[in-house]
């Protein structure tokens, strides 16, 4: 008998707990031991503190120019400012939005996609993650200690702490000479503190910006498009699933002649095929029998359509529409056109047939509307025993991805979440780089040629460190204690307030209620927008 074990949220967040609880007996144990090999040891709850001095002396030198850093972090900090108001904004509003209508629970809404932690998170791929990763905690808290140094502020040690992985690196500064206690003043100014604090979230912009701007600039350009045919869609109990056809092979060879386009694959005719494809960079032969058939694959159903009724979804084929043959989009548009609203028609796709009553069309032709979309790029796809394949439009999803730099603000949302939605038309379930199947559609050109597909390990590196910085940069900007934008928020709010009440005890305690409510806020929104799709459409699965 098989045994299969399928969790359900709630189990995990059983074994979640259990991990935590195990962990944090481990963090009170190693806090004990003090020291090990030259390391100090502690903890704060179950995270796990490492913290070493031996870095110290590098930071103090790079320090040395410490008029050139005060005068470069402070041209820096209306950047910090335009961060934190503009990504506030966009948080509330997001808070807002689920809200209004909490999204169905799916892939997106997971607890362990909205942490952006490599391996656990699944758009963000483990190795290039860690290594950007690391990059961003080491930029940013070097800063920190270098704008320290240069502020005259001590540095007492630095490390990383970790809750089962690393989950921040530190630079620890003398609290009581950055901050100050109730029995000492604080050594450094409010000016030279918010230039402490915004050091890290500044560096991590500058880096995700050179990163980014040789990512889409010398990279790019030495990466050329190749002509690929690729699978699609395979159906699932079909001839080719059962002949072990998947999606994203890249199809070679068809009956020994090379293919590089649908038009090579309706030329090799109809009988017995053997076909050679690309797989996880291995070549793998296949057989199917049957008459390759042309179609128009749907990219997206529309809600309440027609065609949602029918049990049409995104990845059939249609190649007929009552009977007539719709080998590509004009053909499609023009059958369609020729239907009335009201219309029962039988379609024809690679999943069999189904019959739609169609309904109106928005446009006011009079038409009937069958309620499905396809890619701007190319619709159009050859399939035979349930396999699908398509022409992967190589050269136009480098010219999208090109374009996102020179287009404005809403460029840099779709740079931001192109790890998780792709290039509409391009790619599903987000695109992770340059790797896997996706190097062999490109191959390098020009100063890159040398390299081979060492250029491929340059654009991820490039690609990763930029936007992990720039998550980071980002976050760290939100005006919520324990965040380098808290606590710039509250020197702000603190100097503001001072020149408004004139008992600094008032100010102070207007102060401590503004930051703790601002911070209550931002964190209660992010628990909520966690659970918000769980509570609102239940836990199952």
């Amino acid at each position: 008998m098989e045994f299969t074990w399928d969790l359900t949220l709630f189990d995990w967040l059983l074994i979640g707990i259990l991990a935590l609880n195990l962990h944090w007996l481990l963090a009170i144990k190693l806090g004990r031991i003090k020291s090990l090999k030259g390391l100090n040891l502690g903890n704060w709850g179950p995270v796990i503190m490492i913290r070493t001095t031996r870095w110290l002396s590098l930071i103090d030198r790079l320090s040395r120019p410490r008029r050139f850093w005060r005068g470069a972090i402070t041209a820096g900090i209306p950047l910090v400012v335009l961060g934190m108001l503009s990504f506030l904004a966009l948080f509330l509003l997001l808070t807002f939005s689920v809200m209004r209508t909490p999204p169905e629970p799916s892939v997106y809404t997971a607890p362990r996609n909205v942490l952006l932690i490599p391996g656990l998170n699944q758009f963000i791929p483990l190795w290039w993650g860690w290594i950007a990763l690391f990059v961003t905690m080491a930029v940013h808290e070097f800063a920190h200690g270098i704008l320290c140094r240069a502020e005259g502020i001590r540095v007492k040690s630095m490390g990383i702490a970790l809750l089962a992985a690393p989950v921040a690196a530190f630079v620890e500064p003398d609290e009581g000479e950055l901050f100050g206690s109730q029995d000492k003043k604080a050594k450094a100014s409010r000016a030279a503190r918010v230039r402490i604090l915004s050091a890290g979230v500044i560096a991590n912009f500058v880096v995700a910006a050179l990163a980014l701007a040789l990512f889409f600039g010398p990279v790019i350009g030495a990466i050329a498009p190749m002509d690929r045919v690729v699978v699609v869609d395979v159906v699932p109990g079909s001839d080719a699933d059962l002949a072990g056809f998947e999606r994203q092979m890249i199809l070679l060879l068809a009956d020994g002649v090379r293919i590089d386009r649908l038009q090579d694959l309706m030329a090799v005719g109809g009988g017995g095929k053997s076909l050679d494809l690309l797989q996880d960079g291995g070549v793998v032969g296949l057989g199917l029998e049957g008459e390759f058939v042309l179609g128009v694959v749907v990219s997206y159903v529309f809600d309440r359509s027609a065609a949602e009724r029918a049990g049409i979804v995104p990845g059939v084929s249609i190649s007929e529409v009552d009977g007539v043959s719709t080998p590509d989009w004009e053909s499609f548009r023009s059958a369609m056109n020729s239907t009335v609203e009201g219309d029962a028609v039988v379609i024809g796709t690679n999943r069999g047939e189904y019959v739609v009553e169609l309904a109106g069309n928005p446009d006011g032709s009079g038409s009937g509307f069958l309620g499905v979309g396809f890619s701007g790029v190319s619709a159009n796809a050859v399939y035979l025993d349930g396999v699908t394949f398509q022409e992967f439009p190589a050269g136009s999803f480098l010219a999208a991805l090109q374009e996102m730099p020179r287009s404005g603000v809403f460029g840099v949302f779709s740079l931001m979440g192109l790890p998780f939605s792709g290039i509409p038309g391009f790619t599903e379930m987000g695109f992770p780089g340059f790797s896997g199947w996706i190097t062999h559609l490109f191959e390098p050109t020009g100063w890159a040629e040398p390299l081979g597909g060492k250029i491929f390990w340059i654009a991820n590196f490039l690609f990763w460190v930029g936007l992990i910085n720039l998550y980071a940069g980002l976050f760290n900007c939100l005006p919520a204690v324990p965040l380098d934008g808290g606590h710039i928020f509250r020197d702000m709010i603190s100097m503001g307030l001072g020149a408004v009440f004139k008992s600094e005890a008032k100010a102070e305690r207007m102060t401590r209620a503004l930051v703790a409510l601002m911070a209550w806020l931002i964190f209660s929104s992010l628990l909520f927008i966690i659970v918000a799709p769980y509570l609102a459409h239940g836990f199952g699965g």
